[in-house]
């Protein structure tokens, strides 16, 4: 069936356009067939999406798995945002001070160390460093998630 067809390569693909070109079929006929949920596209559809979003996880955390300290820290975070949203994500709140004192700091070491490179003799010390960067960020983001009581 050619439904079947486009949702196995849309699992694989993730793009309606690679999809399409992959079964030679056209973006109409799947608009079509999500519009009027011609024998269940939708959930389907949304099976296949899925998918394709569990594979991409599976990539973002064996790249994660394989960062050294010092490498940049985007995806790991994004992941915390994904997976422990309650703790990581940001709620639309402004950060406090000591927060945005602290990233201002880590940028800061991050970028002078991106610079530098550890040698050889520091990298136990780096990774120290690292550990207790990311320890005090954890304590303060917990701060910052209790209740306040000078909060305006």
């Amino acid at each position: 069936m050619r439904q079947d067809a486009f949702l196995a390569a849309y699992g694989t693909a993730g793009s309606v356009k690679a999809a399409c070109e992959a079964i030679d079929l056209s973006r109409s006929t799947v608009d079509s067939w999500n519009k009027g949920d011609v024998q269940g596209f939708r959930v389907r559809y949304g099976v296949a999406k899925d998918i394709f979003r569990d594979g991409l996880q599976d990539i973002a955390v064996n790249r994660v798995m394989q960062q050294k300290p010092g490498d940049n820290p985007v995806l790991l975070i994004t992941l915390l945002n994904a997976h422990w949203p309650e703790k990581y994500r940001r709620d639309g709140q402004v950060a406090t001070n000591e927060v945005k004192e602290m990233m201002v700091e880590w940028k800061k070491w991050a970028r002078d160390n991106k610079k530098k490179g550890p040698k050889p003799s520091e990298v136990s010390e780096t990774e120290e460093a690292t550990k207790n960067a990311i320890d005090e960020v954890e304590k303060l983001l917990a701060k910052k998630s209790e209740p306040s009581d000078n909060a305006g």
